[in-house]
């Protein structure tokens, strides 16, 4: 795969759909996301951008999230991953509109537990890319990084559920 990429632009922000799919399989198998409490958009490299219902089941067989994820790139229907008509500012701004807290997962924000950083009606944006950071700087409210050194994106979001997980829904225990 690398080889096929080496002529391409930003090709160490591309072509890694593994990411995604680990991603996925976090935060929509955590707590928050079996309990339907977490919206998931993922932006693709060339600005599409897919909403992911919470209750929808990740494949854990690799083979077959590719097949579905080829299914909604080439615009086919599924059922429970739908393209999303508006650009990233613009969802930002509706999430904003509706008074949740941006936060950017930055490697040069400052430092912060995730259950410190979140609030209850949090939107937070995790960059999916293999290396580098963002190439654009996203409004945000606050920007965070939760541990010193890079960690991926998967793991990211493990953490950044689990923190809103003892902070709003563990709370009581």
């Amino acid at each position: 795969m690398w080889r096929a990429m080496e002529g391409l632009k930003d090709k160490e922000r591309r072509g890694r759909p593994d990411i995604v799919h680990y991603f996925l399989l976090n935060v929509l198998e955590s707590p928050a996301g079996k309990e339907g409490l977490v919206d998931v958009y993922v932006h693709t490299y060339d600005g599409k951008i897919f909403y992911v219902e919470p209750e929808t089941r990740i494949p854990r067989a690799y083979g077959r999230f590719i097949g579905i994820m080829s299914q909604v790139l080439r615009g086919e229907d599924t059922p429970k991953i739908h393209p999303i008509e508006k650009n990233v500012n613009e969802i930002i701004e509706g999430k904003k509109n509706a008074r949740f807290k941006i936060i950017v997962l930055d490697e040069d924000g400052r430092t912060n537990l995730p259950e410190q950083a979140v609030a209850r009606d949090s939107f937070v944006i995790i960059g999916g890319f293999p290396h580098g950071t963002f190439r654009r700087i996203y409004p945000a409210d606050d920007r965070v990084k939760i541990h010193d050194r890079v960690l991926p994106a998967w793991v990211v979001g493990a953490e950044v559920a689990a923190g809103w997980e003892r902070r709003f829904l563990f709370a009581g225990f």
